[in-house]
């Protein structure tokens, strides 16, 4: 039972997507790069010609949260607390281009020239993911037997 136990708890401190916090963001002087989703918390806003900062309008699953907004020139991020627990932060980043490149995607693979091959790769793979499943079933399932 403690080896259960002890398998629980190496897997409690993993932290969960929370998503229950806003439900809904509208830009009003510019437009999102994607439609608002809650569970994805980093944004590029297109603002129009002249335009600096980014007003809004959002709304919230809860209306007892409060938002915290820190604005400064590259970046607006929205802070959600329940109290002063800090549940969710959502990121904007500004782009006043709209046809700016926002990430650098590389159009063809055979550019790469310093591409090695490992002889028996996958035999390295399996026999190192052998050697550690092994010694987890020997720990966890079998435990450690005192030498008498």
């Amino acid at each position: 039972m403690k080896k259960l136990f002890f398998f629980f708890f190496c897997f409690m401190f993993f932290e969960s997507v929370k998503a229950d916090t806003m439900k809904n963001f509208e830009v009003l002087n510019g437009k999102l790069s994607i439609p608002f989703d809650p569970l994805v918390n980093y944004y590029t806003v297109y603002l129009v010609e002249g335009e600096d900062t980014i007003k809004a309008n959002y709304s919230l699953f809860d209306s007892s949260l409060d938002v915290v907004l820190k604005e400064d020139l590259e970046k607006a991020v929205y802070e959600v607390y329940d109290g002063s627990v800090k549940k969710e932060e959502y990121t904007f980043y500004k782009n006043l281009v709209d046809d700016a490149v926002v990430f650098n995607e590389v159009s063809d693979v055979s550019d790469v020239s310093d591409v090695k091959e490992i002889k028996n790769l996958p035999i390295y793979v399996i026999s190192g993911c052998l050697v550690i499943i092994i010694i987890l079933f020997k720990v966890i399932v079998l435990g450690f037997k005192k030498k008498a």
